[in-house]
């Protein structure tokens, strides 16, 4: 709990200094991990999930949020061909599943991923298949926040001006 309130108070800062005046300024704010990435990595530590929500819960709610999906195995392959090693949290080395890291980081991983396929239901987070390459990834991503933003000025159009 003492690991999630250290995150949630590096969040709110970010959330009071990074997000909040640009959104009030009118601006499209993209941000890389939000609030779920708490909710998934703290429940797969055993903390409370409905604890972590109410934790979070002066978080404003994103308009769009995307969930890169990304199995386990590619994960690991992208990772060790970046750096030499997993780090220690990342890899749920705390946690004492197992003694290797990379057996540590595909079980707590595993679950951190499990965790965020209940998030997708919950809140309506946009899937993302990060399997495939950066370009395939933009494009997809390119589309769906083009779409988004169509949507919402019709949506505006029909009550405002844009």
């Amino acid at each position: 709990m003492t690991f999630s309130l250290l995150h949630a108070t590096d969040f709110a800062d970010r959330l009071l200094y990074k997000i909040i005046p640009p959104l009030k300024a009118g601006m499209i704010v993209l941000a890389d991990r939000y609030a779920y990435t708490a909710f998934a990595r703290d429940a797969t530590r055993g903390v409370d999930r409905q604890w972590v929500r109410e934790l979070y819960s002066f978080a404003v709610r994103p308009d769009l949020a995307l969930y890169f999906r990304v199995p386990i195995d590619t994960s690991v392959d992208r990772l060790l061909a970046r750096r030499v090693k997993l780090k220690f949290y990342e890899s749920g080395m705390d946690l004492g599943w197992s003694t290797n890291p990379v057996e540590s980081f595909r079980m707590f991983q595993g679950k951190v991923l499990d965790e965020y396929d209940q998030l997708v239901t919950e809140f309506g987070l946009e899937v993302i298949d990060a399997a495939g390459s950066i370009t395939d990834q933009q494009r997809v991503v390119r589309n769906v926040i083009a779409q988004h933003v169509q949507i919402t000025r019709m949506e505006l159009s029909d009550d405002e001006p844009i």
